[in-house]
């Protein structure tokens, strides 16, 4: 679902933003990106899911107007949100003109639809909001007059690449995939894969789960989801192409053959930054100046769908629809955190989501509600699968 046009004149006073998720990877960089643009937007809310001492640092240094704990804590100063309803607390504060949702898994959908309602823009890094309810939450920004911007590199490309063309003059949509730590590993090396080697992502520094995400490229089939969900553009036109060096961060091929590539450094700063001025673009970005020279060649190199099921599994649970999206990201989630823990192997992580799939394949996924019950589920079956 494309946002509409927000431009603020450069006189205002900073736009307020709550960021969900702030002590994580994101919520960092989205921090240092606040830095460098005070004129032109300031933290008033920052939530953390755990991270006390983090989160404390934080508020000192931006006192925010609100600030709030996901996990309760004994060292939570008093005053702060505690509990899951501390990232609804602050995606509504009514400071918040924009929230940039950085929370990991499904847990960040309420607090977007939460934003959404209230007409707020969604600057959205947490892609299981749209895996698990896309229609609900687009149906959602469409009636209440709420803006939905993508924080992830690859949609922030397409958002780029997309400007002024209308959706009919689309004919495919190509996410880039860096191909993981696994990407030149056999099957069998892939299949007994340590904590330690999955977690040597090649190109990005990025949380625990998600990192795991990009080796079993269960991440991209999560950002093919959201593609749809965001763009319009049904499946049979979203591909996905390997191109280890992360330059070139997505395509979009039009009806007439032209094809447009939106390239740069890789770093999360600059998507963060567009989603907060979309459609308008502000210097200082934090990213160095682009040398083609200096980066050499660029390579692209076919997916292997058989030596990483996840892709393949979320994809089909994507064109299937329902339930099927919810089931396959709560059954990951689960299974992701079992690898972490040294309960299940690497090829153990499909295994259990592809018998959730199975299980849970009759399930509803009419409203809200049901999806919830869904991932609910399918958290439940992999659990008991792993004999948690």
């Amino acid at each position: 679902m494309m946002p509409a046009a927000n431009v603020r004149a450069t006189t205002a006073p900073p736009v307020g933003v709550a960021i969900l998720g702030s002590t994580g990877s994101i919520g960092t960089s989205a921090l240092r990106v606040l830095a460098r643009q005070r004129d032109r937007y300031v933290p008033v809310a920052l939530t953390a899911n755990g991270n006390v001492a983090a989160l404390a640092e934080q508020v000192a240094t931006w006192l925010p107007a609100f600030a709030g704990l996901v996990q309760p804590h004994a060292d939570a100063p008093a005053g702060w949100g505690v509990g899951a309803d501390c990232l609804i607390a602050a995606a509504t504060h009514p400071d918040a003109a924009i929230v940039i949702n950085a929370v990991v898994g499904a847990a960040g959908l309420p607090a977007t639809l939460a934003a959404l309602r209230m007409g707020k823009r969604v600057a959205l890094a947490n892609k299981e909001t749209l895996v698990v309810a896309g229609a609900i939450v687009t149906e959602t920004a469409r009636r209440h007059g709420g803006e939905l911007v993508p924080v992830d590199s690859e949609h922030s490309a397409i958002l780029q690449c997309l400007a002024g063309r209308q959706p009919h003059e689309v004919r495919r949509l190509v996410l880039t995939a860096s191909g993981g730590p696994f990407r030149t590993w056999p099957a069998d090396r892939i299949a007994a894969a340590t904590v330690t080697d999955a977690l040597r992502h090649p190109t990005w520094q990025m949380g625990s789960k998600i990192t795991i995400d990009s080796a079993t490229l269960a991440n991209k089939a999560l950002e093919v989801i959201e593609a749809h969900h965001l763009f319009g553009v049904p499946y049979d036109r979203i591909d996905v192409v390997v191109h280890p060096q992360s330059i070139i961060h997505s395509f979009v091929e039009f009806i007439d053959g032209s094809v447009l590539a939106q390239m740069g450094i890789p770093s999360m700063e600059l998507p963060i930054l567009y989603a907060l001025t979309y459609p308008e673009r502000v210097a200082d970005s934090g990213v160095p100046s682009f040398d083609p020279v200096a980066l050499g060649g660029l390579s692209f190199e076919t997916v292997r769908y058989e030596d990483f099921p996840m892709l393949r599994l979320g994809i089909d649970a994507g064109r299937r629809g329902g339930a099927a999206p919810a089931v396959f990201n709560a059954a990951n989630e689960v299974a992701v955190a079992h690898f972490l823990a040294g309960r299940l192997s690497f090829a153990g992580i499909a295994e259990r989501v592809s018998a959730a799939l199975t299980e849970l394949a009759g399930v509803s996924g009419a409203s809200l509600d049901d999806l919830l019950r869904a991932d609910t589920a399918a958290r439940d079956h992999v659990n008991a699968q792993v004999g948690c």
